[in-house]
């Protein structure tokens, strides 16, 4: 099911008033008629209710009630949606050439991770602009928009890997492109990996992770895994990855 990321600056008002591309969002894409409802999110991840009830060339308007946690709101888009419970996944991804990082925040987006850090390793080619930040953050609401995923990602200033130990205290998986000794399976991993904790995921830029950042990242208790497919461009491991935790943490 679709739904509507609300504007930071909404404040739980009654009623909602967009202009531009964000009522075109509503008129253009959806296609919403007067008296249409919609489920909307906000930052925080509360959720609201959302009717139609004005529209013209270039805005909209429409009245918003809060839902309760244990309510579900009605919407004119039937496409289902998962409702069960959410991996508490955190994706760490090594900077990518060119617009490669555009697609995999939309992807991990749409499949509900935590929040997405940028990470610059020794391959990466590609330095982050912090001009770029905007637009990630309208990736990020575009992808749960679409995707109607009910988890509030956010998005987090690029780091250095080697104050990845510093930054994150959780269980971390790093993917490495050849195998690395004692390293375990990721089924073996997840056995009795409790789904509500969080699980950080690392994945290297096109040209992977150098030795030296592996055995950082092993002396800070971090753990190998090796994908056991055919060799995998850095946007396809990110996803394969995240499929691979997401899987093995609810299906089990």
């Amino acid at each position: 099911m679709r739904q509507y990321v609300l504007p930071s600056s909404y404040d739980g008002e009654s009623t909602l008033t967009l202009e531009k591309k964000d009522s075109q969002y509503f008129i253009k894409v959806l296609r919403l008629k007067v008296g249409d409802k919609i489920v909307a999110i906000s930052n925080e991840g509360k959720t609201y209710q959302l009717t139609l009830i004005d529209f013209d060339r270039s805005s909209c308007t429409l009245s918003s009630i809060p839902l309760k946690s244990t309510e579900e709101g009605e919407s004119t888009d039937s496409l289902p949606s998962f409702s069960g419970q959410y991996p508490n996944i955190h994706l760490f991804q090594c900077t990518c050439k060119g617009k490669k990082n555009d697609g995999i925040i939309r992807m991990a987006t749409e499949m509900g991770v935590r929040s997405i850090t940028l990470v610059q390793s020794k391959y990466c080619i590609s330095k982050k602009d912090k001009k770029d930040n905007s637009r990630y953050e309208t990736i990020i609401k575009e992808a749960k928009q679409q995707s109607g995923s009910p988890i509030p990602t956010t998005f987090n200033e690029v780091i250095k890997i080697e104050d990845l130990p510093k930054i994150w205290k959780e269980s971390l998986i790093f993917f490495h492109q050849s195998k690395v000794e004692s390293q375990k399976d990721l089924k073996t991993l997840l056995k009795d990996f409790p789904i509500d904790k969080p699980i950080g995921i690392l994945i290297g830029s096109e040209g992977g992770l150098s030795d030296a950042e592996c055995d950082m990242l092993m002396r800070a208790d971090f753990n190998p895994v090796l994908l056991k497919t055919n060799i995998l461009r850095a946007e396809t491991a990110s996803i394969c990855a995240i499929s691979a935790v997401h899987t093995l943490l609810t299906e089990r």
